[in-house]
């Protein structure tokens, strides 16, 4: 398919990858989410319903630039400049409910709080590079398109490690008895994604450099994710994020949010020619 100005609209398929993740994530959250909807903690709607919008957005983003809807498709980016605060102070949510729960001695995130914590901190600096590189490099196709299409894999392990720990017996978690194997359901899902990137890398090579980006904070993941186990720095934060108000925790990554908006916004405009430069043109 061609855009308009001939070039090449990147990334055919990424409509039907999108509606996969989606699919994953009804999946993997529909247990303890979508079910027991009216019934969780206000912080995993505050994460659920932003992360669930910017997947939307991010497939109505790809469906309008293959149709060639290119008005729809900029009215749609320009509404992720607002959306992308919501989206990280909802991330920030999961980190105040799970410092919450580890002083409130919740045995899920007394026993893997640590883990919890370092993967969603990396979680959030995945998210704010990826959304500023894709605003920063907006008129070059390739690059914007990988950026924004590498998003939705930043947390794609979450739901798909509970598909798999479904599905596969030796990694289902059935209670503390099966606490060795609850993160190994997550180190695979992290690989599963590292396998995605290395064949789009394997394929397009330079033009997939977006997602390499994506992969090696997927790396750091799963490197502290598995090795931090109990780590006292870690247990120290979360009882400090425990015992601050929601309200500073959620504000603080929107605030993140906003700074990475604005910053990629002003980064993707065209440098102004002087008013000399241009009349001597």
């Amino acid at each position: 398919m061609v855009a308009e100005g001939g070039s090449v609209v990147p990334y055919r398929n990424a409509p039907y990858y999108i509606l996969v993740v989606i699919a994953v994530i009804v999946a993997g959250f529909w247990a303890s989410y979508f079910a027991p909807f009216l019934d969780v903690p206000w912080q995993f709607h505050a994460h659920g319903v932003a992360a669930s919008i910017w997947v939307l957005m991010v497939l109505a983003q790809s469906i309008t630039v293959h149709k060639g809807q290119l008005p729809i498709h900029r009215a749609v980016g320009k509404s992720s400049l607002i959306l992308f605060p919501f989206l990280i102070g909802g991330l920030a949510a999961i980190i105040d409910v799970t410092g919450k729960g580890f002083i409130a001695g919740d045995m899920i995130r007394t026993t893997f709080g640590g883990e919890f914590l370092i993967g969603l901190a990396l979680a959030v600096a995945a998210y704010v590079v990826l959304y500023y590189r894709a605003l920063k490099y907006r008129r070059k196709v390739w690059q914007h398109s990988g950026y924004m299409l590498a998003t939705p894999l930043i947390l794609f392990e979450s739901p798909f490690s509970r598909v798999i720990g479904t599905w596969i017996p030796a990694l289902q978690y059935r209670g503390p008895q099966d606490n060795a194997v609850f993160m190994d359901s997550i180190i695979w899902a992290m690989a599963a994604e590292l396998a995605v990137i290395a064949v789009l890398w394997w394929r397009l090579r330079d033009k997939a450099s977006p997602f390499l980006v994506a992969a090696a904070f997927i790396v750091a993941q799963m490197l502290t994710m598995g090795l931090m186990h109990d780590n006292a720095v870690l247990e120290s934060l979360l009882v400090v994020i425990g015992n601050v108000p929601s309200a500073t925790v959620v504000l603080t990554g929107f605030a993140i949010g906003a700074a990475t908006s604005w910053a990629g916004w002003q980064a993707g405009k065209r440098p102004t020619v002087p008013a000399g430069v241009a009349q001597a043109a």
